[in-house]
């Protein structure tokens, strides 16, 4: 049996070291010496003590399962020191046994019960009584000890259950989003409900400005995107602990609704030193809402969503510079012509911060005939992206040198073959239209086939057989088939990230997209919106997807009607639309009485790009009617013409007046008007 006399034991505060330890205090040492003796066959550890102040002291580090309390001490007697241990709640649960050596001591008595005694042992005591009470005690407050113990173990592994699903949720929405502003918006839902928030902001700071953008809030109006960052936020950023706020807090603002009664604020840090990315803000209507165990949760809770932000930010980041690299390897102006009108679109897929390997291309190779070509190299990130561009820039090439489509390919075949070997497959799909012939052209290495829709919505494949991609085993030896076009037809070309899915056959997503195309607008802009909302959604796909669309524009009866912008281009757009004009309105006209007509119709719009507007964006309006046997043409602008400049030119009108058989020109403040007329004949 260990004893220690007058001095406290050298024990943790708090922690039952020794779980049976004795507290034996008397102000006589015969009487301590008697009850060491007396105690111990129990085998328990005795702690004695020859007063009050040194039994007070013993129990500021030590835990006992009994005391045994002489109820009459000079000094701080038996009562007063037991009022004292039973107003410490970490000693109130100690059971005391008075020592008296009067029974008659009532008043004594009934102090002492008041003060929480269980017991009295009156002097002289039987030694084997004794030890059966303090026995008993001690087991009670073993029993004790133990049921705190596991009380205090379910909490703890209740609080770390609670920790384990709360980072988890919070994991699940970082992996679930990768785009800033859906992220934002799940990581404040999730953090309201899992700490029972009615209301809640999500705060990240500018790298730029000394401010914090609101990205996401729920429960509260917010006077702003931004807030400035003074005194009282600048302090609650700098800090490493959440902190919990009331109304009266400066930094109260605008964080929290009117019926909000406590707010926590939640510092955004990667690590405890690490960069802060911003607050979160929760807010609640209940004082007290948020306790200790709350805040070392919000704490680590703030660590994982700063983590999320960071990836989610650097992913917008890179994907940015994914698309705009993307977008410098695909043309940045699709043809102009008269009769055909060109758009395309590119979608990235989820695997946004990889640079894929979806082409397009469009080339004029003449007046009547625009080469149209689309593929998709297998893979991603630089090198597919290197080989790509490869890809087009030969099969451009091809078609200016004015190879037909499957002898353009059967090349290409052979260069990726000689250059690049087994490293590469691609798919291509190359294409002519040929206005004259009202006719397409095509040759497809392993690409999937285009599809056209009619003027009255009905959809086809444009189907030219079954053949290998490039850089395959055996080499790709495509067929050369041709369709007829007519007027008001919309030709769709696409890569399979736009109809393939992984839980069912391709032909499931043509048939989709053939249903998404019948009946639609027939304008090519409107036809790849249209594609991309039915068939992709608001989502990435899961794949890149790029697809061009090309509308045949057919030919009204009565007037020509153009509004062009004041470019260069737009001249020989306009044009060719007169040409064509001409010879729906006079099939029989006579070739050089048509000519003259362009060129003075040229002349006009040429005045129109180069006198009459300065730099930017303008339009002017064009147009030609028939008049029975006679032309009249016109071309309006809403500017203010400029004397010529320079050596060059200034025949124009001259030229004009020599084609035409009248001319007329208007200039007022608000633009000028050419008109002219030549008799045709029917």
């Amino acid at each position: 049996m260990s004893t220690v006399r007058g001095e406290p034991f050298a024990g943790d505060a708090g922690t039952l070291s020794t779980p049976g330890t004795v507290l034996v205090v008397d102000d006589q040492r015969e009487n301590l010496a008697a009850l060491e003796a007396v105690l111990e066959p129990l085998g328990e550890p005795v702690i004695t003590a020859e007063s009050g102040e040194q039994a007070l002291r013993v129990l500021l580090h030590q835990e006992v399962a009994v005391i045994l309390l002489d109820i009459r001490m000079p000094g701080l007697d038996g009562v007063e020191t037991a009022r004292f241990i039973r107003s410490r709640p970490a000693t109130r649960h100690i059971p005391i046994i008075f020592l008296t050596a009067s029974v008659s001591d009532a008043e004594q008595m009934e102090l002492a019960y008041a003060t929480g005694a269980v017991d009295f042992v009156i002097k002289p005591f039987e030694p084997s009584i004794l030890r059966a009470k303090v026995a008993s005690f001690v087991s009670l407050t073993r029993e004790r000890g133990e049921r705190l113990r596991q009380s205090r173990a379910r909490a703890r592994a209740e609080a770390a259950a609670r920790a384990v699903r709360t980072l988890q949720a919070l994991s699940d929405a970082a992996l679930a989003h990768l785009e800033l502003e859906p992220l934002a918006d799940e990581l404040l839902d999730r953090a309201c409900m899992l700490f029972g928030a009615g209301s809640g902001a999500l705060l990240l700071a500018d790298s730029a400005r000394p401010v914090l953008q609101l990205v996401a809030a729920r429960g509260l109006e917010a006077r702003g995107d931004d807030y400035e960052v003074g005194e009282a936020l600048g302090a609650l950023l700098a800090g490493r602990r959440p902190v919990i706020l009331t109304p009266e807090a400066a930094a109260w603002g605008s964080l929290a609704p009117a019926d909000a009664a406590e707010l926590v604020a939640v510092p955004l840090r990667d690590g405890g030193e690490g960069e802060v990315r911003g607050l979160l803000t929760l807010a609640t209507s209940r004082r007290a809402a948020f306790d200790d165990a709350d805040l070392e949760l919000l704490e680590m809770a703030g660590g994982r969503i700063s983590v999320a932000i960071e990836h989610a930010q650097r992913f917008e980041h890179q994907r940015a510079l994914v698309e705009a690299l993307q977008r410098c390897l695909l043309p940045e102006v699709l043809p102009r012509h008269p009769r055909f009108e060109f758009a395309a679109r590119y979608r990235p897929g989820e695997s946004g911060a990889r640079i894929g390997g979806d082409w397009y291309d469009a080339v004029a190779l003449d007046d009547r005939r625009i080469a149209i070509m689309i593929g998709d190299v297998v893979g991603h990130g630089i090198a597919a992206a290197a080989r790509m561009a490869e890809l087009r820039n030969a099969l451009r090439a091809y078609a200016t040198e004015g190879h037909r489509p499957s002898a353009a390919l059967e090349r290409l075949e052979r260069l990726v073959r000689t250059t690049m070997g087994t490293q590469m497959v691609a798919t291509v799909l190359f294409l002519v239209l040929d206005l004259a012939t009202r006719s397409i052209t095509l040759a497809r290495a392993g690409h999937l086939p285009p599809l056209v829709r009619a003027a009255d919505g009905t959809v086809r494949v444009l189907d030219s057989g079954n053949t290998l991609p490039l850089g395959v085993i055996g080499g790709a030896q495509p067929s050369e088939f041709t369709y007829a076009l007519a007027d008001g037809d919309t030709l769709l070309l696409y890569t399979d990230g736009l109809v393939e899915r992984r839980s069912e056959p391709i032909d499931a997503g043509i048939d989709r997209l053939m249903t998404s195309l019948g009946g639609g607008p027939p304008s090519a802009a409107e036809t790849c919106d249209r594609v991309l909302e039915r068939l992709v959604g608001d989502q990435p796909p899961g794949d890149d997807v790029a697809l061009l669309a090309v509308h045949v524009l057919p030919l009204d009866d009565g007037p020509l009607r153009l509004e062009l912008p004041a470019r260069p281009e737009s001249v020989t757009i306009a044009r060719h639309r007169l040409r064509e004009w001409l010879h729906h309105e006079f099939p029989d006209l006579d070739g050089i009485v048509a000519s003259d007509l362009e060129v003075a119709f040229s002349e006009a719009c040429t005045n129109v790009v180069r006198h009459a507007y300065g730099p930017g964006d303008a339009l002017f309006r064009a147009g030609a009617a028939a008049l029975g046997a006679t032309v009249e043409l016109s071309v309006e602008d809403d500017g203010c013409w400029r004397p010529p400049r320079g050596g060059h030119g200034g025949r124009g009108i001259e030229l004009m007046r020599a084609l035409c058989d009248e001319v007329a020109i208007e200039h007022g403040p608000d633009g000028t008007r050419v008109s002219m007329r030549r008799s045709v004949g029917r």
